[in-house]
């Protein structure tokens, strides 16, 4: 009964979150700026010229488009060589949905940038403001890892000190990417909040799509084993 609930709101806070997309999505086409924003911006922007600038630039620096890619590439070819073929799997498709996703909302929206400034793009996508690719794509990332690094801890105990460290590194990225993109000037406050609710709603599919893909490996090895055991 209580798995059965847990589902129920679960499912019901997820299109919660959807419907509050599509306001912000529409709320976002016809307006540049949300109230707060400016003054979020104001209080934020003077960090770039803190001490602090170089730590909280370097998870948007480290996922510009290209850098972005490679990251994505040898995070999955680590997780290849280790044989967490699944993972790597997951990986792949959940960034690569999270950014066409977000091409998709990018262009529908199409929300001015801040002071119109110019942000290095693939081909023109997510060229525009609302929601905040870097921030989507960042929380899909390293979110998907955090969790693997829970599933981790429970299955190897022994681990727990070195999988600490790799959550630790994951909330790093999460937490600043979206100050960075403030303080570099790239987006809005509202963008980014709704790069996050992009990557929050689609963080549950890629879970659920890594379980089936752990669900269809278990059955085919079940098949491979009935065939080598069963009588010729």
């Amino acid at each position: 009964m209580r798995t059965h609930r847990a589902r129920l709101l679960a499912i019901l806070l997820w299109a919660t979150g959807f419907v509050v997309l599509i306001v912000l999505s529409v709320l976002a086409r016809s307006n540049a700026q949300f109230p707060g924003d400016a003054a979020i911006t104001g209080l934020l922007r003077p960090l770039g010229h803190s001490v602090l600038a170089r730590v909280i630039e370097f998870p948007s620096d480290v996922n510009q488009p290209t850098l972005g890619a490679i990251l994505v590439a040898v995070i999955v070819a680590i997780l290849a060589v280790l044989r967490h073929f699944r993972a790597a799997i997951a990986v792949a498709v959940g960034t690569l949905v999270a950014d066409l996703i977000n091409a998709l909302i990018n262009g529908l929206v199409a929300r001015p940038r801040p002071n119109n400034v110019h942000v290095p793009t693939i081909s023109g996508l997510g060229a525009h403001s609302f929601p905040s690719g870097h921030v989507e794509h960042v929380t899909v990332l390293f979110g998907f890892l955090f969790y693997l690094t829970v599933l981790a801890t429970h299955a190897r105990p022994n681990r727990r000190a070195w999988l600490l460290l790799i959550q630790i590194v994951c909330v790093y990225f999460i937490a600043l990417i979206g100050v960075g993109r403030i303080v570099a000037g790239d987006h809005q406050p509202s963008d980014v909040l709704a790069g996050y609710l992009v990557a929050a709603l689609l963080l549950p599919l890629i879970w659920l799509f890594y379980r089936w893909l752990d669900v269809v490996w278990r059955r085919h090895r079940r098949r491979k084993e009935l065939r080598l055991t069963s009588p010729q």
